[in-house]
């Protein structure tokens, strides 16, 4: 085969016991023998961080190891997304590589890379350090369709049909509040060769290394508690393995030495003020938007409005329009983004936190969310509650 014709000589040269190279350069060396010419669009979001709540043994059983070179290397695909010093960063002594897949719910997910560090920079040039962040955390993982077709590029019109959910999570921390949603994440992502590739950024989590790190990758919009299992007294996240659909957990191997007790409780106490909207100065609380004078003010004029009210005087986006089932636990989970690059808001969050007791209609809690300061514009996000106990959301566009 010719992959085994190129590697031949890239092995001889990396397992060569006279240039005894460390097991990073010969993992570099490895995945450097199949390369990919065509780049593709990526696809860039941020996860706001405005959710109020982003909501045991590990299976191993449908665990397996690849063939590396079916797939990019992490540092090929940060150099795709034009991620330059991502890329370099991947190829450093802190980078692990890793090829473990499981099949579950019609897909293939494989873990292929994890970068963790506060000082990540230091293995780029001056130009690159814009395309990398010091105290971050970067996982690298593949997912494909099991019955082998394509997954749709991200300049196809299918392409989101199928949002997926790829997160870190903490052993002994209940991920319904602690994912990538309140660790200031996000995610860049490309298709190529039918392969999506998707590169995880959140606030690094190597304070943690002492515990089990997981991977966890689910159908969704947002964390699926259903997919997953938090057992409070032990800590640990487990799959449901009745759960039918997709929900891969992995552990993410990083160095225990590395671990800090009391970084670890400092963080764990800055995000239990974040989502309690108790932030100390110079942080970011976990509110939708930063309130302005103007949208505070916007904010006490509509909150006695009627939902005819509001249709006098704003624009009601239908198409952001959602009918929300309340969980087992009586929690709504809504996301959802104005246009391409919009505003948007997303988070899960207990019925009783918009409606008191036996109310009905809608929630005189009303948040404003700031638009593009050119569009002079924000909007209005309203819940209401019916009488089959589902919950409308309803977005207004205020202004131009």
């Amino acid at each position: 085969m010719k992959h085994e014709t190129d590697m031949d000589p890239l092995l001889r040269q990396a397992l060569s016991p006279e240039d005894e190279p460390g097991d990073w350069l010969n993992q570099k060396i490895l995945r450097q023998a199949k390369e990919r010419e065509e780049m593709k669009k990526s696809y860039r979001k941020r996860i706001p961080a405005t959710a109020m709540i982003a909501a045991v043994i590990l299976f191993v059983g449908s665990v397996t190891t690849v063939a590396a070179w079916k797939y990019l290397a992490p540092e090929k695909v940060a150099e795709v997304m034009e991620e330059q010093g991502l890329a370099a960063a991947f190829q450093s002594e802190d980078a692990v590589s890793l090829h473990e897949s499981q099949e579950l719910g019609g897909y293939r997910v494989t873990l292929l890379g994890i970068l963790s560090g506060e000082n990540l920079t230091q293995y780029v040039s001056a130009e690159d350090a814009e395309g990398i962040l010091d105290g971050r955390t970067y996982v690298v993982a593949a997912i494909e369709n099991q019955d082998g077709s394509p997954r749709p590029d991200v300049s196809d019109e299918a392409y989101g049909a199928d949002p997926l959910f790829v997160s870190p999570l903490i052993e002994g921390q209940d991920p319904n509040w602690y994912n990538i949603v309140t660790m200031d994440g996000g995610y860049s992502e490309i298709v190529q060769d039918g392969i999506q590739y998707r590169i995880v950024e959140t606030d690094n989590v190597e304070a943690f290394a002492d515990r089990t790190l997981y991977l966890a990758v689910c159908s969704g919009t947002f964390y699926d508690q259903e997919a997953y299992r938090f057992d409070p007294e032990t800590g640990q996240i487990a799959r449901n393995e009745s759960y039918d659909g997709l929900n891969a957990l992995f552990r993410l191997p990083l160095d225990s030495a590395k671990a800090d007790k009391e970084a670890a409780e400092a963080y764990i106490e800055k995000i239990e003020r974040n989502l309690s909207g108790e932030a100390e100065d110079g942080e970011d609380a976990a509110a939708p938007e930063v309130e302005t004078e103007e949208s505070a003010g916007l904010a006490a004029k509509v909150e006695g409005w009627t939902e005819k009210e509001l249709e006098e005087n704003a624009v009601l986006l239908e198409e952001l329009t959602q009918v929300l089932k309340p969980d087992a636990e009586g929690n709504i989970t809504y996301s959802y983004q104005v246009g391409e690059d919009g505003p948007g808001s997303s988070g899960t969050a207990p019925i009783e936190s918009f409606f008191a007791e036996g109310q009905k209609g809608m929630s005189p809690c009303k948040q404003i969310i700031s638009g593009d300061e050119k569009e002079e514009a924000a909007y209005i996000e309203t819940f209401t509650l019916n009488d089959d106990g589902t919950v409308t959301l309803k977005i207004y566009q205020y202004g131009k």
